[in-house]
């Protein structure tokens, strides 16, 4: 209950305050002005993310988008953003929508039967990565108990287990590195003598994903997914206007075999339960608010008579999706602990010194629930119109914001939405006698529901 604590400390405590994880100090703020500074204005020195155990330090070359700082995060920022453009998002879009066709089709079996539709989206979404990311089409979601879907979910149970692993790099930070590299090390001693890739989910995935990587940066073939785009990408950027940071190191234009592969893990770790709680999120609002459902669907039908029709580019165009989604994730933000900077610069700010490598946590819950930033209707009401309002961008940080955003926003918001109008226009969601009022979270990296989500399906004519 990460965020929820958080927000009851806000409300004892004021907007801005600090705590201890271990031993590790940790500001808190959901004061705008501050944000604004530590985000916006001052992000020169507020460069770096919350470290990441496991991760290599701030001066190492292996890094991905999300753990790396500094000179290299800009690089590899400059090599990546082009992926997620507009233009190469249609590109891919072909893909997202024959996923989410396989998942209707599989959902036409289950009219009446009462399901836990979280549990299709999970399949949903981690299909979409395979086919997306990585070229392969797993189908997962026809067969749930294969390797892929299975390795795969093994990993996010492990990441989001508490362990004595976990428990010494959350809370006793000077040992974290030295536990790393010593499970580390025991692991590759052991797969000497045991094949680690039958017992061990991420060293199959790790394995896996190399041997997929080399294959096609050989491949004269070019396909259609994010793995092709991730290979050719090619930075557009002049390195002698950049303080390098690492010792006369090579700075390529391109990412490296290890780059990529790294990249591609960040993109799947980003990807997974984000979306499919999301989607779950948006199912349970719709099937509490009937009225809700009924004017979505309208909307939906009056873009498009049939599913077929459906295409990345007209989704873009329905606005009132766009506030339903936004409302969503106002209501439900999903990876709040994400949303931090790490000091890299001791600097002032609104008269408080912060040190090199304090980390600054937004708390998102007060900011997406303040009545001065999201009135004049209850901020407590779900109310999808109450975006069409011009507001300080900084009151809505389910994508973090600043120049260390989320990348994966648009191509998140793109899947979501096909997803939504494609479960829609096919399908009205209805309750069960045990659905419930609220929701009851559980956090570990997302905050996801902790029971599913069960409900009916009802064909559409």
């Amino acid at each position: 209950k990460y965020s929820e604590v958080l927000m009851k400390w806000t409300k004892q405590l004021g907007k801005t305050f600090g705590y201890y994880q271990g031993h590790l100090p940790i500001l808190v703020t959901s004061d705008l002005d501050m944000i604004q500074e530590v985000f916006v204005k001052q992000s020169k020195n507020f460069s770096a993310r919350k470290r990441v155990p496991g991760s290599k330090d701030d001066f190492s070359l292996d890094h991905m988008l999300f753990t790396a700082t500094g000179t290299r995060w800009k690089i590899i920022r400059n090599i990546v953003n082009p992926t997620f453009s507009s233009a190469k998002l249609r590109d891919l879009s072909h893909l997202l929508i024959n996923c989410t066709s396989r998942l209707n089709f599989i959902l036409e079996k289950e009219i009446q039967n009462e399901i836990d539709i979280s549990e299709f989206f999970k399949r949903f979404t981690m299909d979409s990565i395979w086919s997306c990311a990585f070229g392969i089409d797993a189908k997962i979601q026809e067969n749930p108990q294969n390797e892929y879907n299975r390795r795969s979910e093994a990993i996010f149970l492990f990441l989001g287990k508490e362990n004595a692993i976990s428990f010494v790099t959350n809370y006793l930070h000077e040992f974290q590195d030295i536990i790393l590299k010593l499970a580390l090390f025991s692991e590759n001693y052991l797969n000497r003598f045991v094949d680690f890739t039958k017992y061990d989910p991420l060293y199959w995935f790790m394995n896996h994903l190399f041997k997929i990587v080399e294959i096609r940066k050989c491949d004269e073939n070019r396909r259609r997914d994010y793995l092709q785009l991730l290979i050719d990408a090619e930075a557009d950027i002049d390195y002698t206007k950049l303080a390098s940071e690492f010792n006369n190191a090579p700075l390529d234009k391109k990412l490296s075999i290890n780059g990529i592969k790294l990249n591609l893990i960040s993109f799947m770790l980003a990807g997974y339960e984000t979306t499919s709680s999301a989607l779950t999120y948006a199912c349970f609002v719709l099937v509490k608010y009937q009225d809700e459902q009924k004017k979505l669907y309208q909307i939906i039908k009056s873009h498009f008579s049939s599913d077929r029709q459906i295409d990345s580019e007209n989704v873009q165009k329905i606005e009132y999706l766009d506030f339903f989604l936004k409302e969503v994730l106002r209501f439900y933000p999903l990876a709040n602990p994400a949303v931090n900077r790490r000091c890299t610069k001791t600097t002032w700010v609104k008269g408080i010194m912060i040190p090199k490598d304090l980390v600054i946590s937004i708390d998102v819950m007060s900011l997406h629930f303040d009545a001065e930033l999201w009135g004049p209707v209850n901020p407590n009401l779900f109310y999808p119109k109450r975006h069409e309002v011009k507001r300080n961008p900084l009151a809505f940080m389910a994508f973090g914001n600043g120049p260390r955003y989320c990348l994966g926003m648009k191509f998140a918001l793109l899947e979501l939405k096909i997803a939504l109008c494609k479960l829609l226009i096919n399908f009205e969601l209805l309750p069960t006698e045990s659905f419930p009022i609220e929701l009851e979270i559980i956090e570990t990296i997302v905050r996801r529901p902790k029971n599913g989500l069960k409900i009916f399906l009802k064909k559409r004519e």
